[in-house]
């Protein structure tokens, strides 16, 4: 549905392409070759614009992947999960814990993680909370 629709509820007029001199009223003439060629110029800013935004999002973007039985750390924002660590100041608390192995992957962009039985956070995350693990863990940063 566009922004037309939901405002007068119906669908909105076709806009007729115009062939430059096929009118025989002059004044005609000129304003709807005006208008094509606002329209024109409307359409290519659009394509510009938004080919621009496009980009701008996507520039700090990154495919990643892991499979299961990795080991990824996982980050946590102890000033709003006030379980996972206690302290007077947020600012030095740890941003990242674990690690933790991948148990499965449920869709492209969440992954489930073998948690220890002691933690109260629900073991799926999305895959910008993850950050892997590189070379053999050895201890463990629970939540």
């Amino acid at each position: 549905m566009t922004p037309f629709e939901a405002l007068y509820g119906r669908k909105p007029p076709n806009m007729v392409h115009y062939n430059p001199g096929t009118s025989k009223i002059e004044s005609l003439d000129e304003l709807l070759t005006q208008k094509t060629m606002i329209l024109k110029v409307l359409k290519d800013n659009l394509v510009k614009a938004r080919n621009r935004m496009m980009i701008q999002a996507n520039r700090h973007r990154q495919d990643r992947t892991f499979e299961v039985g990795q080991w990824v750390y996982l980050k946590l924002q102890p000033y709003r999960q006030h379980f996972v660590q206690y302290r007077d100041s947020q600012k030095l608390a740890k941003r990242y814990y674990g690690p933790f192995r991948i148990i499965k992957r449920i869709g492209k962009v969440a992954y489930e993680l073998e948690l220890p039985a002691t933690s109260r956070i629900h073991p799926v995350f999305h895959i910008s909370l993850l950050k892997l693990c590189h070379g053999q863990p050895t201890t463990q940063i629970a939540p």
